[in-house]
């Protein structure tokens, strides 16, 4: 009775394990980093267009009175704006206070008026082009996944998606194990299956794996033996059974349990996992009406601009100084909102994003201010530095790749300085 279930089990079970048949079963050969530690990358992406003025304001008078004028509902009252300690140019919104000292520190990069050649306002196609790195490219593979799949690292599983579908960016030669919860993953049974069943059920796939090598079936003994390893690997990253180091508290919902599990998944206790890469994403940033409520700093955009705050606080408090020596954050979006406020409260599909660093190896610098601003003078606020330049930038300078191994990731383009990651 056991063996006709487990024949009919069986197909469904390898089916769901399709995910992840080229999960490698052995560490590649380790790619050396600079300064001898694995260095780590965690990607937020703000889907739905992040409003970039809103969130990073000029406050030079010229640039903030037409900032006032275009926006007499939106424009959030200048002694409201919180100061950087490095430039007089921008003030930040007060809804990412609680990243104030990191910013103090020095351990936050900013880099306004980021963007590529002929922008689009399309969220799909612009989603598509910042995840794979090609702008006008809407189906190629993740540049985060061709970076792994060009690389080498210690550990079997380099990258990750917290999420319940991996991303573009994620996508590719490179497999990358999907899930809000990883140290959930298990093999399927069948639900009639308990007790001794169920342990001799894992028993005989296990033995399955060992024999199919023998008979020929090679993607088979792939395919079982990535999927028990998977299952292995993470057999003691539950989410539900994670408790954050120090004190830090994440805020509730789906978002701050991805921000959580990241950070679970990219520590190597209680076992090193060697894990490289994790993408989050942070929606509905989408706000064509009702953007503010009440006053200019409450309401739906604030609302998000609170939750990514107090989240990365928590993150870079549950890894410690330590670690995130070694850690970078990445946040971006598909591109900013229109510098003119709509007749709805809200903004329309803009142009050129905002793009936000934190951790160790940032240079903490506020980049394309004073001289480098394109200027409020049209519907659109106008890029100045292009998307691939700080991808090239973070592989380079933070993760330690070769050029080689960038061009693979980051084809077609010649690198810029940008200066957010030293």
């Amino acid at each position: 009775m056991l063996r006709r279930r487990f024949l009919k089990t069986l197909g469904g079970t390898l089916a769901a394990a399709s995910a992840v048949s080229a999960i490698p079963l052995s560490a590649r050969p380790t790619h050396h980093h600079k300064g001898g530690n694995l260095r780590k990358l965690l990607v937020i992406f703000q889907r739905g267009g992040n409003d970039s003025l809103n969130t990073l304001v000029p406050v030079d008078s010229t640039e903030y009175a037409r900032y006032a004028e275009y926006r007499p509902n939106l424009h959030i009252p200048q002694g409201q704006l919180l100061s950087f300690n490095n430039t007089s140019f921008f003030g930040y919104h007060p809804s990412l206070a609680p990243l104030a000292d990191l910013i103090q520190a020095g351990k936050a990069s900013f880099v306004h008026a980021v963007g590529y050649p002929s922008m689009t306002t399309s969220h799909f196609a612009g989603q598509a082009f910042w995840e794979t790195g090609d702008p006008h490219n809407r189906r190629g593979s993740g540049w985060l996944n061709r970076y792994l799949h060009a690389s080498s690292g210690p550990g079997a599983f380099r990258g990750l998606m917290v999420d319940g579908n991996t991303s573009q960016m994620m996508s590719g030669p490179f497999t990358v194990p999907v899930s809000r919860n990883f140290g959930g993953l298990n093999m399927p049974i069948p639900g009639n299956m308990s007790g001794s069943d169920n342990t001799r059920f894992r028993e005989m796939v296990r033995d399955l794996a060992e024999d199919a090598d023998y008979l020929g079936h090679d993607l088979l003994e792939r395919t079982t033996n990535g999927l028990l390893g998977m299952f292995d690997a993470f057999n003691d990253r539950n989410l539900n059974d994670y408790t954050p180091a120090n004190n830090a508290e994440y805020p509730g919902g789906r978002f701050g349990d991805a921000l959580k599990h990241a950070a679970q998944m990219l520590k190597e206790n209680p076992s090193p996992l060697n894990v490289e890469a994790v993408m989050v994403n942070h929606p509905n940033y989408d706000h064509h009406k009702g953007q503010v409520a009440g006053s200019a700093v409450e309401g739906w955009h604030a609302g998000r601009l609170s939750e990514l705050a107090n989240g990365i606080k928590a993150f870079t408090t549950d890894l410690g100084d330590a670690q995130m020596q070694d850690t970078l954050i990445l946040v971006v979006s598909e591109f900013g909102r229109t510098v003119r406020e709509n007749g709805s409260r809200g903004t329309d599909h803009g142009r050129a994003a905002l793009a936000m660093l934190f951790g160790g190896t940032v240079t903490g610098r506020v980049i394309n201010g004073e001289g480098a601003w394109p200027g409020l003078n049209g519907q659109f606020l106008n890029w100045n530095t292009d998307y691939r330049g700080l991808y090239w930038e973070i592989l380079e300078r933070h993760m330690g790749a070769s050029p080689d191994v960038i061009r693979q990731a980051i084809p077609n383009f010649t690198p810029q300085t940008v200066g957010a990651v030293g």
